[in-house]
């Protein structure tokens, strides 16, 4: 059974160190000959700064990290909030608010984000969601231009894996797509093993191979 957090990132507060440093670390270390021990490590180090470097904002795009090291599988979406509620503010009305907690539960379900070969016989673990979505910032954004500007609030996801045969592990489905109409295409960087390679992933090709 996956561990479901909810972690809320409130203005002027660091986000709690999750996954999503650690596998952003991966993706920049890995290929340079780090060990995890160090990768962990530069994570604790720089943490805080490298959340801000996740990528831009791009209504309609997500990006989607994976690292396979050994038997563990630790997976990655970084998404503007407008592709899965449809909204960028904190929630109003009632129905809002059901929409968010909806999309919250959805997320946490790492089946409705991608689906891995039945031959690696992988169990998912922990999963975490963050969101700004849950802190009224408008003001705090609009404060010194006088006039209305989008925001630009996030969904933070991580899911983890426990793989039997990781060797089975020759692709990966997005199944996003069709949980989250708002999602467009996926920019996918990953890890695998001493492998590497980035792929754009598009609802009519959702399928992505590790050659």
């Amino acid at each position: 059974m996956a561990h479901f957090c909810l972690y809320v990132i409130d203005d002027g507060q660091a986000m709690p160190l999750s996954r999503l440093i650690l596998i952003t670390f991966f993706l920049l270390f890995t290929a340079s000959g780090l060990s995890a021990a160090e990768v962990h490590q530069h994570a604790h180090d720089h943490g805080e700064d490298l959340l801000q470097m996740h990528g831009s904002h791009v209504h309609g795009e997500v990006v989607f990290n994976m690292v396979l090291e050994g038997e563990r599988l630790d997976v990655e979406m970084i998404s503007p909030a407008m592709n899965i509620t449809g909204f960028e503010h904190a929630p109003s009305t009632e129905q809002e608010r059901q929409v968010l907690d909806e999309a919250i539960g959805k997320l946490g379900v790492a089946g409705n984000l991608l689906t891995l070969p039945a031959a690696a016989v992988c169990e998912p673990g922990d999963s975490t969601v963050e969101t700004s979505l849950t802190k009224e910032h408008a003001d705090h954004d609009h404060k010194h231009s006088g006039e209305h500007e989008e925001d630009h609030a996030e969904f933070h996801v991580t899911h983890a894996f426990q793989c039997e045969k990781p060797g089975a592990i020759d692709s990966l489905t997005l199944t996003l797509f069709s949980h989250f109409p708002g999602v467009e295409k996926a920019r996918l960087q990953w890890i695998h093993g001493q492998r590497q390679g980035a792929a754009v992933v598009e609802p009519g090709s959702p399928v992505v191979r590790f050659d």
